[in-house]
């Protein structure tokens, strides 16, 4: 099976006090094995688990639905800064190529869309 198997974080120390650097599970993140192939992020709100999924997801390039690309979404600036610190580490399979990235506002805006196509 084809998965992520370890994200390796460099925070560079001139970074540490700016977004999304500040936020408290990239900071405190050096290294994140994933050793199961499903991983579940649980924490209090604004602890980073939104912010260090949308960093991976900028760092591998996923589709989005219901919105702008990762690349061109101005509200995942701060995620594509933080995917430029990520090394990743995949299976000997290699990388996986299925996958989308779907945030929850996200799939609010794809609805507002379909319903205002059906209008």
């Amino acid at each position: 099976m084809n998965r992520l198997r370890r994200l390796t974080l460099a925070v560079p120390p001139d970074a540490a006090a700016r977004y999304p650097f500040s936020v408290p599970a990239v900071r405190e993140t050096s290294v994140l094995d994933f050793e199961t192939p499903v991983t579940f992020f649980v924490g209090e709100n604004g602890s980073g688990k939104s912010t260090l999924l949308e960093g991976l997801a900028a760092k591998v390039h996923l589709p989005t639905i219901g919105s702008a690309s990762v690349e061109q979404d101005d509200t995942l600036g701060p995620a594509r800064v933080l995917a430029e610190k990520m090394t990743l580490a995949w299976g000997r399979e290699g990388r996986a190529h299925r996958g989308f990235f779907l945030r929850a506002e996200d799939f609010f805006g794809f609805t507002r869309s379909l319903a205002t196509q059906r209008a």
